[in-house]
């Protein structure tokens, strides 16, 4: 199979762009600074990058939002370095040059919450555990971190003392309980480093405190083994401590048992998938100590109907997993409806004294000798029962293979190159609990006006700041504007790395941002991330 050459492609695309300057005699300066932008990104994403470099610095002298005309001859200098950098002297012709698509980009599951207002910082925190392959997400202030906290269950949280809407230590106490559950390590920073500073983050259950400047050259290994330590802890805990289920590590460990036991006795089990239906507007509503609570509820009424032969888990977030040894999905069914009528009714009370009620949506596949996978069965079943309604239980029959989850990954971006270098590599990931369909368009507008929107699917939305026609953050206000954020995950693909371009992404709803130049398995690993909590 040949390779593609990307560099000729940049080459021949940029030339296209000087025969129209030529042929227009005159180029807008935005035209210009768009231009360099793209050339910015493109150029280091496949390697070529003294060429990315030369562009960032001369994007200096040109502004992003002048309407300015440059006669076309200014340029002629400009143009003649730019084709310098696709001249090789010593190349025999028609030689194809290849991108490494194969570099060893770590895709683990290392992954720390930055909460902290000064942006500059944060993505400096980002940049420095991201080349040790540890993924970062930041939140601008409390409220958005604390919904990330939920959402994404990172492994390790630090949290700026000052924040513009509430306390660091306020908000160390608020995630204290569903971390220490978890043993995720919570780290206090500020450059107020007062005895008395570190005495109370001890008090409320900061894991540490640091000073103000951070040292990075101890910083990155202080984070690795805060990192390597919960994770030893993990490994030797089999419970949940919020809820009293069976974690997920017990979850496999059963399950692999079961499917042992069954291939030699020949027996069969069953195993249902619970998701609390619109949990996420729970904490909304009434917030995340509320929202325990009926984690709780569920859980006991779980363990109190449940054989004392059933196994009941933890499996993430609001979702449940129960294993029903030497039984059939039929006879599974009549248990778990029994269950969805009782929690039904079950009356929860807000800060208010107003009451609610919360349901559940459930799957059930039963374990056949070599019949596939177990889990992608039930959640096939699981996945039905929500797309009809919710607050009801499914049994998977052949009939549902068609009805797998979908995660639709659009790619907004007017460069074609890294169109194209990303949809190669999300080529390779082949999730097994569900379908990508990947899209692309070349610029926002033919976007929006898409009709690209089902309330039923996921959306994973990887997003160019810098297009013609309709800039990056006004598709992404636009978005957030118009749909929800439940089942929608925003990324912006930028070289904009200034501290007021950042910030005014996260603040307008991007969910991350990943810096041009970039490897295209680094944009993998982070959708892979992002979108986890589309799929619990």
């Amino acid at each position: 199979m040949s390779r593609t050459n990307y560099k000729l492609m940049l080459s021949e695309r940029m030339e296209k762009d000087f025969s129209k300057w030529v042929k227009q005699q005159e180029v807008p300066e935005r035209d210009m600074y768009r231009f360099l932008h793209t050339m910015k990104g493109t150029a280091g994403t496949i390697g070529l990058m003294d060429l990315s470099v030369f562009c960032g610095t001369q994007l200096e002298a040109f502004a992003e939002d002048s309407d300015t005309l440059l006669p076309a001859d200014s340029l002629q200098d400009l143009m003649s370095v730019l084709r310098s950098y696709f001249l090789e002297e010593d190349a025999p012709a028609n030689v194809d040059i290849a991108v490494n698509l194969t570099k060893d980009i770590p895709t683990n599951d290392l992954f720390v919450l930055v909460i902290d207002s000064d942006a500059e910082l944060a993505s400096y925190i980002k940049e420095s555990l991201e080349e040790h392959g540890i993924q970062v997400v930041i939140a601008l202030d409390g409220k958005k971190g604390i919904e990330l906290f939920y959402t994404l269950q990172p492994q390790m949280v630090i949290v700026d003392l000052q924040l513009p809407d509430i306390d660091g230590f306020d908000l160390v106490s608020r995630i204290y309980e569903p971390a220490r559950n978890q043993y995720v390590p919570l780290a206090i920073v500020s450059t107020d480093d007062r005895i008395e500073h570190q005495i109370k983050a001890m008090e409320i259950g900061a894991t540490d405190f640091l000073s103000k400047p951070l040292n990075m050259s101890l910083f990155v290994p202080y984070v690795l083994n805060r990192l390597c330590h919960q994770k030893m802890i993990l490994q030797e805990t089999l419970y949940d401590e919020l809820t009293g289920a069976g974690n997920r590590k017990y979850f496999n460990d059963v399950l692999i048992q079961m499917t042992t036991l069954s291939e030699k006795t020949k027996k069969t089990f069953t195993l249902v998938l619970f998701d609390l239906d619109h949990f996420k507007k729970v904490n909304d509503s009434y917030g995340h100590p509320i929202g325990d609570e009926v984690l709780q509820a569920f859980s006991q009424l779980l363990l109190k109907k449940k054989r004392e032969s059933d196994y009941f888990f933890r499996y993430g977030g609001e979702e449940f997993a129960l294993i029903l040894p030497d039984t059939t999905a039929q006879t599974a069914i009549a248990l778990v409806e029994q269950i969805r009528v009782d929690f039904a009714e079950i009356a929860f009370t807000d800060q208010l004294n107003n009451l609610f009620h919360v349901t559940f949506s459930a799957g059930i596949s039963e374990y056949l000798q070599k019949q596939g996978t177990l889990i992608d069965k039930a959640d096939q079943a699981l996945y039905q029962a929500k797309k009809n309604g919710r607050n009801q239980t499914m049994m998977y029959e052949i009939a549902t293979h068609d009805l797998r989850r979908q995660l639709n990954i659009i790619i907004v971006d007017d460069d074609s190159l890294v169109r194209k270098l990303i949809i190669k590599q999300f080529a390779g990931w082949k999730p097994d609990d569900f379908d990508i369909n990947i899209e692309e368009h070349a610029d926002g507008i033919s976007f929006i006006e898409s009709d690209w929107y089902k309330p039923e699917e996921n959306y994973m939305i990887l997003l160019d700041g810098v297009m013609p026609k309709m800039d990056g953050l006004e598709v992404l206000s636009h978005v957030r504007s118009q749909y929800p954020n439940e089942n929608i995950v925003i990324s912006m693909l930028t070289s904009r790395s200034n501290e007021s371009d950042i910030v005014l992404a996260l603040r307008s709803g991007a969910d991350d941002y990943i810096l041009k130049p970039f490897y295209a398995q680094e944009v993998v690993a982070r959708v892979q991330r992002l979108t986890m909590r589309l799929f619990k």
